[in-house]
């Protein structure tokens, strides 16, 4: 009996797993090199400098503390944050296992982004009856597209934006299971409210944990569902229970929105006071930002990548600059387009509401910094997914499958090759630091990373030629922008570190920065950071200085409360460890634990000074308190053990002061 040819269908999903498979080797392959490269910018706040995460042994208690340690968003990430302490009890510091991880993580997602493509899919050539395009390989061939974009960058390298990836994953996810439970709807099959009622929340509420942009999994899934689903069901019943669903979802969450502030009006205004720009600047330049998103997508520029964007022109109105109101223009008349196109061409509406919902967290009202590649990790699958949907069902008919294949081929191939370029930008750190300050010249942040790692440099060849770029480098990060006080901190200890004796004008300048300039949150780690190398005998940085600068810095009228209260926590600390000085740390205590007393953190340090002072009956009612402090209203921690700890304490203190009692009386 001859063998029959397999069915073409089944040849057709053949062909798409394999360029799945062979797009996520690819992937890793174009990731390999810069794997070996190191930890970044907020990598160092949130994970090196965390010693929450250092977990010695692998135990829940452990894993809540580091959960909770997290310095990023309302939820404090706490999923994300109980990776990184696993990868650093298999692996310690090691950046590249870090990396590894997140390229996983990346795989996983084109995978998710693979299946939920192909459901939306198979949804719409259900409902318009569109059967000769392959399906299948136009899903497998957007997210190889996706997998090797150059702008997905920095969510696989940039070791602290596992917090984003694992959001994406989790969003997928729920989508993979909306997607599912809503074709079960559709013909009358039984599981599809276990999937949409059981799967999308659980899912969602892991993404949140992971990253607070999970939140616009329901608003997306009503894009989905809008576009392709259009709310047919095989009974009238689940049709009703979907517009409750969907009315519920995306109501409910305005209106707590809406009663936090209208309980909180100045909630926005006081994260603005601590920016460089006003809302409406950033609502004006985000619409620019937009643009400039969409233009990494379509036409990769490498000179146009960047870790930091901090040099990205403002828009301080309208017509300044004049691409402003362009920008503005463009998206009204795309949300137009998206809304008229909706009936006949849904991907259009779908791409470009998928694109602007995915950035409607960090490109509105929030005080965040005005642009990051990051943000484009979830928002870049809907232009990819509308585009290779268009190029499929345009060439179907006019261009032969050899022809559509290379094309294909070609575009996945440029792609590839434009990330492995940058994933080498990526393998060291001196690389990246001369490539990133190349690139951008007036990115303060980048100038001085420049400067770092010349002060390395010199720190291993003693070339006074090394000395002297680490300092011209580190004077034009400072003159780049007048409020940054990181250049200058480094030239003061650069100098003071090596037994010279700092410009005065140094000094003089970064007084003025913290005393009148924008206060911004990263110079409470910079302070932070004297007091504990001096502590560790790390650096020689004068007492008298650090104390002025803490000085002027709590007299900054832009200094944000918290901010505020552990500035005063930290000189407390500084006071006891350098001389001693119990009363004048007490006072500065008592002023930060006022500005936020439900602050787990601040009781605890207060808690041991007064356990250092012998003022026991003050440290069992700190203890009192901290126990009666919720894990979700505090900032960082309160895991029992921590209480328990400091107990334990507070009786062996007991014990020697009595024992040493006893012996004197004797």
């Amino acid at each position: 009996m001859p063998n029959r040819a397999p069915p073409i269908a089944t040849t057709r999903r053949l062909g798409a797993r394999a360029l799945l498979l062979g797009s996520l080797i690819l992937t890793a392959l174009v990731y390999l090199p810069g794997i070996s490269g190191g930890f970044v910018f907020d990598d160092y706040a949130n994970i090196i400098r965390n010693d929450d995460l250092r977990l010695e042994a692998v135990s829940v208690t452990g894993l809540l503390q580091a959960g909770w340690s997290g310095l990023a968003g309302p939820l404090k990430r706490p999923l994300a944050m109980m990776s990184f302490a696993l990868n650093y009890a298999t692996t310690g510091d090691s950046a590249a296992a870090y990396k590894l991880t997140n390229l996983v993580i990346h795989l996983v997602n084109g995978v998710l982004l693979f299946i939920f493509l192909r459901l939306i899919l198979l949804a719409h050539g259900e409902r318009c009856g569109r059967t000769g395009t392959n399906l299948t390989l136009v899903a497998a061939v957007a997210a190889a597209i996706w997998l090797v974009h150059p702008l997905n960058l920095t969510s696989v390298l940039y070791v602290v934006q596992r917090m984003n990836s694992l959001s994406a994953m989790f969003s997928l996810a729920a989508m993979i299971c909306y997607c599912a439970g809503r074709r079960r709807l559709k013909t009358h099959r039984l599981g599809g409210w276990w999937f949409i009622g059981g799967g999308v929340p659980m899912f969602i509420a892991l993404g949140l944990l992971s990253k607070e942009n999970a939140g616009l999994t329901l608003p997306l899934i009503a894009l989905v569902e809008v576009c392709f689903f259009r709310l047919v069901t095989a009974r009238a019943r689940d049709r009703k229970l979907l517009i409750a669903l969907f009315a519920g979802a995306l109501f409910l969450p305005g209106v707590a929105a809406l009663i936090y502030l209208l309980a909180d009006p100045d909630y926005l205004t006081a994260r603005f006071a601590s920016r460089s720009f006003t809302l409406e600047q950033r609502l004006l330049t985000e619409a620019r930002v937009l643009w400039f998103y969409l233009s990494l997508f379509l036409v990769p520029k490498l000179s146009e990548f960047g870790l930091y964007h901090d040099d990205y022109q403002l828009s301080v109105s309208v017509l300044d600059p004049l691409s402003t109101i362009a920008a503005l223009g463009g998206i009204v008349l795309a949300v137009v387009a998206a809304a008229s196109l909706w009936r006949r061409y849904p991907m259009v509406p779908f791409a470009i509401g998928w694109f602007l919902i995915g950035h409607a967290l960090e490109a509105s009202v929030i005080p965040i910094e005005l642009v990051h590649e990051h943000r484009n990790y979830l928002p870049l699958m809907g232009p990819i997914f509308a585009l290779c949907y268009g190029c499929a069902t345009g060439f179907e008919g006019h261009v032969s499958v050899a022809l559509q294949r290379i094309f294909s081929t070609v575009i996945i191939g440029l792609c590839a090759t434009l990330t492995v370029v940058r994933a080498g930008d990526w393998s060291d750190p001196a690389t990246l630091a001369a490539i990133e300050a190349e690139r951008h010249p007036n990115s303060f942040r980048a100038v001085y990373d420049l400067g770092r790692i010349q002060i390395n440099r010199y720190q291993l060849s003693h070339d006074e030629r090394d000395y002297n770029k680490a300092v011209l480098t580190l004077e034009r990060s400072a003159a780049l922008d007048v409020t940054a006080k990181r250049p200058l901190v480094a030239l003061l200890r650069l100098e003071y570190d090596h037994g010279r004796e700092p410009k005065p004008v140094w000094k003089v300048e970064l007084l003025h920065r913290y005393e009148n300039s924008l206060f911004h949150r990263s110079d409470n780690l910079d302070l932070h950071e004297l007091v504990k190398c001096r502590a560790e005998l790390q650096c020689a940085f004068p007492q008298n200085d650090i104390i002025k600068l803490y000085r002027a810095a709590l007299s900054n009228p832009t200094i944000p409360s918290y901010s505020k209260a552990q500035l005063l926590i930290d000189l407390a600390v500084f006071y006891v460890n350098e001389a001693g000085n119990f009363a004048g740390a007490m006072e500065l205590l008592d002023v930060a634990v006022a500005l936020h007393p439900r602050e787990f953190a601040f009781r605890k340090v207060r808690a041991e000074i007064f356990m250092m002072a012998g003022r026991y009956d003050e440290v069992d009612a700190e203890i009192r308190f901290m126990r009666s402090i919720s894990v979700w209203a505090d900032r960082l921690n309160s895991p029992l053990d921590i209480i328990d700890r400091l107990k334990q304490r507070l009786e062996t203190a007991k014990r020697r002061d009595d024992g040493h009692r006893d012996r004197v009386s004797r």
